[in-house]
């Protein structure tokens, strides 16, 4: 999973990044002319943890997620240049809206609004796709009179099509809301629309509003009602702050601030949610591991994700739950009261299977 960070100048959003990432990359520059800071995170993840012990691995490695700190700019252009093109690769868009109040920071708008913020990006987002879908437009109409008849036609029909969505994103509609068409997906095909990304926000608090953590985030939650989006309040310099510290240090840091769960552990889970994911286990002396996968994939495409040659070749998945493999203790036993199972093509594999997958190829 890729997820791109954004922000409007002096949102802190390379602090959120810092935090999320446990980076150190430079913070201050309020939109000034740079490459984006790029950087992975660990899924947390308690299952990974309990099954290493219980096997003797070698090795534990977590599900991950690379963050994009995106390149902003001194005017607060969000879709330009290098961003543009990095956002072509995520899977999400994470928009860092300022919700804290530093007198030696000012706002590019001269007040913290967040709300107008997070509104201004989403508009942002619709109007650069609408600019997309324009000059696609005037692209096909310039090549209609070298077309053949039949060519016309289809590119006619693709223009009304694209108009159709255009008139759906002035009115506020993001490609996310809807149930595209075929005929839809077809005109959209070779054109990338950043509104068919699923949107998380990051509130960006102050120290002082930690407490009001719930409350903010019932406020974000009324404000995005579309589809694929979520919200959570996070203040990005006491997170990075703490995130900083070894893990000791941070947990009696956060006992004694009520900080809470990690803002790290708290984002991802939302992203998950938001994306539709869930995690899959392997498990073994070599390795432990958690595999990230959509909610709803069958038993080839999840083992897919670890090899292809596994989803060409698949025959079937021996799998146990986790809870179910916990309170047995063993395979064996798992296997003398019938939870461990054998499963074919059709299976939906569930969050925290621990999978086997049998192939040939």
């Amino acid at each position: 999973m890729k997820i791109g960070i954004l922000g409007l100048p002096a949102s802190g959003k390379t602090t959120i990044f810092n935090s999320l990432t446990r980076g150190k990359a430079d913070i201050g520059g309020f939109g000034a002319t740079r490459s984006a800071n790029v950087g992975v995170a660990h899924v947390p993840d308690e299952r990974v943890d309990v099954l290493t012990k219980m096997f003797k691995s070698k090795k534990t490695i977590y599900a991950e997620v690379t963050y994009v700190d995106l390149p902003g700019s001194a005017s607060g252009e969000l879709f330009e240049g290098e961003a543009m093109a990095q956002l072509q690769q995520v899977d999400a868009i994470l928009h860092v809206a300022r919700a804290f109040e530093d007198g030696s920071v000012p706002h590019l708008e001269g007040s913290v609004d967040y709300k107008r913020d997070i509104e201004k990006v989403a508009f942002d987002i619709m109007f650069a796709d609408i600019a997309l879908l324009e000059r696609r437009i005037e692209r096909i109409t310039g090549s209609l009179k070298t077309m053949k008849v039949a060519e016309r036609d289809d590119a006619e029909k693709n223009i009304e099509t694209l108009k159709r969505l255009q008139s759906d994103l002035e009115n506020g509609i993001a490609i996310r809301d809807r149930d595209l068409e075929a005929s839809e997906i077809k005109a959209i095909s070779d054109t990338f629309l950043l509104s068919s990304l699923p949107l998380l926000i990051a509130l960006n608090i102050g120290e002082d509003d930690v407490a009001n953590t719930a409350a903010l985030e019932e406020e974000i939650g009324e404000l995005l009602s579309g589809r694929s989006t979520g919200g959570a309040a996070i203040c990005g310099a006491l997170e990075a702050e703490l995130v900083g510290m070894s893990e000791e240090e941070e947990a009696e840091m956060r006992a004694g601030l009520d900080a809470g769960e990690p803002g790290l552990s708290r984002m991802i889970k939302l992203s998950y949610q938001v994306l539709g994911l869930n995690s899959f286990l392997t498990v073994g002396e070599d390795e432990t591991r958690a595999w990230t996968i959509n909610i709803g994939a069958l038993a080839p495409k999840a083992a897919g994700v670890i090899h292809s040659d596994i989803e060409r070749g698949f025959i079937r998945a021996e799998t146990v739950g986790y809870d179910d493999f916990i309170e047995c203790g063993t395979m064996a036993e798992a296997r003398n009261r019938g939870v461990f199972r054998q499963e074919g093509r059709e299976y939906v594999v569930q969050d925290g299977d621990i999978v086997n997958f049998l192939f040939s190829v």
